[in-house]
């Protein structure tokens, strides 16, 4: 009985959520955030700066010094963000995954040895998307609508090659038809309205009713399909921020689930001390109990 009530007794053990509070603390406000922030926008504009201006340029040497710079604070950032999510929650989201990822290939664009590898510094940019919440829902919501994406390409794609075929062989003498490929150009062009009124002009001389294939093709591709690949795209977006509020909940889910487990072991040593308190009082009892009688 006392090794069944001892093993009831035990703490409970916690889940472990990783993170270290202090870091937590210092990377969980505006002022981190914004300060990331304005290092991004600032390294772009000096890389934007010295690529427009060349190696020439008498801020050159400065503008290599800060680039360091930037990218220390970027290593440190990722450090920070490590130690305040742990490595079982930073690793859980792609963009830390990503943010390591760029950073890496900035270090790989520091060598000297190929001059191609310089320009990768620009992919530094990219942490802005990583950077700003509003810019990550577009990208998740366009990475959820993929499947819709690809759809409507492969509509897309069967819409054109169809319209391709059918205008090589029924224009075949006329610029723009001679092949299948030259074809698909000139209905792409087509498609967003370059040109249209002079291909028209041009195939009437001597294709009198071309008018009725080219207006087809642009009621099909233009306004149907590229619409209806147009309308997921903003549908995927609709649905971001209601992924947002999941992930939100989860959150909330988590910590409250935290605060509970925090509550349950705080009972289990609470009854624990009484346990020990009613046996020292039954042990002094006991002492008590022979002085009493002699």
């Amino acid at each position: 009985m006392a090794e069944r009530r001892e093993q009831k007794l035990k703490l409970k053990p916690r889940t472990p959520r990783g993170g270290i509070p202090l870091f937590h603390w210092l990377t969980r406000n505006w002022v981190w955030d914004g300060f990331i922030l304005l290092c991004i926008i600032a390294n772009a504009a000096i890389l934007g700066y010295d690529a427009h201006y060349g190696e020439t340029n008498p801020y050159h040497a400065l503008i290599e010094q800060w680039n360091m710079y930037f990218l220390f604070i970027f290593t440190g950032e990722l450090v920070f963000e490590f130690f305040a999510q742990g490595p079982r929650r930073y690793f859980a989201s792609g963009w830390n995954i990503f943010d390591v990822f760029v950073v890496g290939l900035s270090y790989v664009a520091v060598s000297p040895a190929i001059s191609a590898l310089r320009t990768l510094r620009v992919v530094r940019v990219f942490r802005l998307v990583s950077a700003v919440p509003q810019m990550r829902r577009v990208v998740e919501a366009l990475f959820g609508a993929m499947p819709g994406i690809l759809a409507s390409f492969a509509i897309l794609s069967i819409v054109f090659y169809i319209a391709a075929v059918m205008g090589t062989t029924l224009f075949h003498d006329a610029p723009g038809f001679r092949n299948l490929g030259e074809s698909a150009l000139t209905l792409f062009a087509l498609s967003q309205f370059d040109g249209w009124g002079d291909l028209v002009t041009r195939l009437d001389e001597s294709y009198p009713f071309a008018w009725v294939f080219i207006l087809g093709f642009t009621l099909i591709a233009a306004f149907a399909v590229l619409n209806l690949f147009v309308g997921v795209i903003v549908e995927a977006v609709q649905q971001a921020p209601q992924e947002e509020i999941k992930e939100e909940l989860e959150e909330v889910q988590e910590e409250v689930e935290g605060i509970q487990e925090a509550q349950e072991d705080a009972a289990v040593v609470q009854q624990r001390i009484l346990e020990e308190v009613r046996a020292l009082r039954a042990e002094v009892a006991a002492l008590r109990g022979p002085s009493a009688a002699t």
